[in-house]
């Protein structure tokens, strides 16, 4: 590991497709949080490290900060915004923004990563704007998402937190409340992937820190998942079977999978076959192609499709396991349309039933069928088939 700064530190960085960033909590430090002293492993208890080894297509690093400034946030000092923007600041400075990002945030690290993304979208800077936008997950570790439960960790961790602070944070915590709803609302825009872990011991055997409810940020499809542990252990696993890691270690192999290189060079790597991308074979509009296959009846239902499949297919950004279903179900329809469809039956003259009729059995059927685990169905079939004749992969006419 090397230290950048005094608060940021490169734990890998091998060219990885996938940027992955630990954010502490109260009380935390960029190492001793995510390390457990007693490890059997070869490598130490540092479980970061321990993802550099088991996934070397991701790079990661830890942020630190001053612990307090969670105690002055609460106070209505307004700390969290302004850390947010340094930290902003600093990734940007270092260029982060060119590849998906995951954040892994620990505690009260969460409400900091929730503020980094939102002050990132509401930002005027183009290079902070990037690296929000490219936030494909968040993965939540006991974050106490209400002012409750914040109020509780304050009052247990922070000392001179005074009763008077912790009050008026439970009664007045519409702040806290608003970040939060701006966060879900961000969720559903966009295919951020989200994951939440709680711990379910008590710390120091007398308080249950962040509990079910308070852990859950109410984010569709993001169940909290219960871990044997209290609130300062359950980020640090003792081994490589703790289910903490082979947790998360799983959600980042679907986030960031090793076939998905930003740097295709040659080494055992495919480069993309751009499929998302125009193809400068035939830039003829749409129309202009439904038109010259006798189709022009069919162009308002062309263009309603293909739109239906870009619309969700941009949105999941270049390198994430969604993007690769997508991109792979692309593949596919455009190798069975040219080698059952384009060269016998088009280039032939076929009359637009017969070919119809091959499309459904021998590309909407058993492509559907493939897919179906991804939820694809023959309607996605065609929506993607009028995408790729969008962007001038396919044709329906004779050359």
């Amino acid at each position: 590991m090397s230290v950048t700064s005094n608060f940021f530190a490169t734990i890998a960085a091998n060219g990885g497709s996938t940027d992955v960033i630990l954010v502490h909590g109260l009380s935390g430090d960029p190492v001793d949080t995510w390390t457990y002293q007693e490890s059997s492993e070869a490598e130490g208890g540092y479980w970061p490290s321990w993802l550099a080894s088991d996934l070397p297509q991701l790079n990661l690093y830890t942020v630190g900060f001053p612990a307090s400034v969670f105690a002055q946030w609460a106070k209505k000092e307004m700390n969290l915004y302004d850390r947010a923007k340094n930290v902003l600041e600093t990734l940007a400075s270092y260029e982060f923004g060119g590849r998906p990002i995951i954040f892994i945030c620990h505690s009260l690290g969460g409400l900091l990563v929730k503020q980094i993304l939102r002050t990132a979208r509401e930002s005027t800077d183009e290079d902070w704007r990037k690296i929000g936008e490219r936030c494909v997950g968040v993965i939540f570790i006991a974050t106490p998402h209400s002012g409750s439960s914040l109020a509780g960790l304050l009052k247990f961790f922070v000392h001179g937190f005074t009763s008077v602070h912790v009050e008026k944070l439970i009664k007045d915590n519409a702040e806290l409340t608003e970040l939060n709803e701006s966060f879900r609302a961000h969720c559903q825009r966009t295919s951020m992937a989200v994951a939440v872990y709680h711990e379910k011991h008590l710390t120091k055997k007398t308080f249950l820190v962040v509990d079910e409810r308070s852990a859950d940020p109410g984010v569709n499809g993001a169940m909290p998942i219960p871990i044997d542990a209290d609130h300062i252990n359950i980020c640090k696993p003792s081994d490589r079977n703790s289910l903490i890691y082979t947790s998360i270690r799983h959600r980042l192999r679907k986030l960031a999978p090793a076939a998905c290189s930003s740097d295709p060079s040659g080494r055992g790597e495919f480069a993309d076959d751009n499929l998302d991308e125009p193809s400068p074979g035939d830039r003829r509009d749409l129309m202009s192609k439904m038109v010259a296959a006798g189709r022009e009846h069919q162009y308002d239902f062309a263009n309603d499709s293909q739109s239906k499949f870009a619309r969700p297919f941009l949105r999941t950004g270049l390198k994430t396991s969604i993007s690769t279903v997508y991109k792979n179900l692309l593949a596919d329809i455009e190798q069975r349309f040219q080698n059952l469809i384009f060269h016998p039956l088009i280039c032939s003259g076929a009359d637009e039933a017969t070919v119809a009729a091959a499309i459904q059995t021998e590309i909407v059927d058993p492509l559907s069928q493939k897919y179906a685990s991804d939820n694809a169905t023959a309607k996605t079939i065609m929506n993607a088939l009028y995408f790729l004749t969008e962007r001038c992969h396919i044709r329906w006419d004779k050359p």
